[in-house]
């Protein structure tokens, strides 16, 4: 198993954030946390609950776009590895 140590710190803090994005999503789209916006109201003809869960679909796949960038952003800058020092 690879050391977390040698990964560059800007990888793993963008690696830390999308584990964290990964556990707000699933939390968001739980049935209590949705039985929350479960109101018998609309907006715009629109129902609440169907704002509130493709609300959160929708600002999940920004924010993945966002952390898929800034990832790619730090494998660029990360030292490439050299072919003798591969660990298994």
């Amino acid at each position: 198993m690879k050391d977390t140590r040698d990964t560059p710190p800007n990888r793993r803090k963008v690696r830390d954030r999308s584990m964290v994005h990964l556990l707000a999503g699933v939390a968001l789209l739980l049935p209590p946390i949705v039985g929350v916006a479960a109101v018998d109201d609309t907006f715009a003809g629109i129902p609440i609950p169907l704002l509130y869960i493709f609300g959160v679909w929708l600002a999940l796949i920004v924010v993945a776009m966002v952390l898929a960038g800034r990832l790619s952003e730090a494998d660029e800058t990360a030292d490439p590895v050299q072919p003798g020092n591969i660990e298994t």
